[in-house]
């Protein structure tokens, strides 16, 4: 039971960080919420990868757009943040947990086996 028991943590665990790595290469987008007395609108600017955003810079042809450059900047070094912290922590909560694992016994509780034979031997 303890086989099985590590093995789903460990799938559990390596799918956690597949995804989390897969989240850094999604394209960064910044959402912005419109709202008035007639209507609520929601407005949509996609930046880009973190990598074209850090490393290439945000590029717009309208110059409205470019306002939102630190916007899209800051979205980028919070998902890189991000994604390190949560690397850090699956890896330590996995190296734990898989150490916990091992440690764990694989004695079943025999008290209730115990107290019917002890019935039995007693009458």
């Amino acid at each position: 039971m303890i086989m099985f028991n590590k093995k789903y943590f460990r799938i559990f665990f390596i799918s956690l960080l597949v995804f989390i790595i897969i989240n850094l290469f999604l394209d960064v987008k910044v959402e912005f919420l419109t709202a008035s007395f007639v209507e609520f609108k929601q407005f949509s600017l996609n930046c880009g990868t973190v990598y074209q955003i850090l490393i290439e810079g945000v590029e717009y042809t309208d110059k409205n757009l470019r306002m939102h450059n630190a916007i899209c900047y800051n979205n980028a070094v919070i998902r890189v943040f991000n994604t390190v912290i949560g690397i850090i922590t699956v890896l330590i909560i996995l190296k734990y947990g898989l150490q916990y694992l091992d440690r764990k016994s694989n004695r079943e509780d025999l008290s209730d086996l115990l107290r019917i034979l002890r019935i039995r031997n007693s009458k």
